[in-house]
């Protein structure tokens, strides 16, 4: 199975990522391994990502993904993927995917990025937020605020959810 990992930076779309690597024995990789150069100066610049650079590098994720499930069957895959546009070419690519929204609130998320460790900073989170579109294909919701018992006993769920027993 394919469950792609997406949301606002901070809100814990890698860990909740490891959590299904650890607890329900997925392979979990981060997206952001794969950011152009570009984008990292972007990123470090505090600047958002144009529609070029973002294309670009969903090309580059869409093989990626496709690299890592020929040895990977339960595959986690994190990327915030802002835009439904490459929330629609990954699905195009892989029909079977599970898409799952990563959520942590506005307070949480700050909290998070202000500790550092992520290249984001709170005011750059803060003027990109707004460039993220809410999707409008199918998804399951994963709310990070109350911690890893809680994160396993939503995966827990939905994992039961989408493997009913025979």
């Amino acid at each position: 199975m394919l469950i792609y990992l997406f949301g606002l930076p901070a809100a814990g779309k890698n860990y909740v990522g490891r959590v299904l690597a650890e607890e329900f024995g997925y392979t979990f990789y981060d997206g952001d391994l794969d950011l152009t150069p570009e984008m990292r100066d972007a990123v470090r610049e505090e600047r958002p990502f144009t529609a070029g650079m973002r294309d670009r590098y969903y090309a580059i994720l869409i093989d990626r993904i496709a690299e890592l499930r020929a040895g990977f069957p339960d595959l986690a895959f994190g990327q915030a993927t802002f835009k439904e546009h490459h929330r629609q070419l990954v699905q195009s690519a892989f029909p079977d995917v599970v898409f799952v929204l990563v959520e942590a609130s506005a307070v949480v998320r700050a909290e998070r990025l202000s500790r550092g460790g992520n290249p984001v900073t709170v005011e750059y989170a803060r003027r990109i937020d707004g460039l993220f579109e809410r999707p409008r294909h199918p998804h399951f919701i994963i709310t990070n605020n109350d911690g890893r018992e809680e994160i396993v006993r939503q995966l827990a769920g939905l994992l039961a959810w989408l493997s009913p027993a025979d």
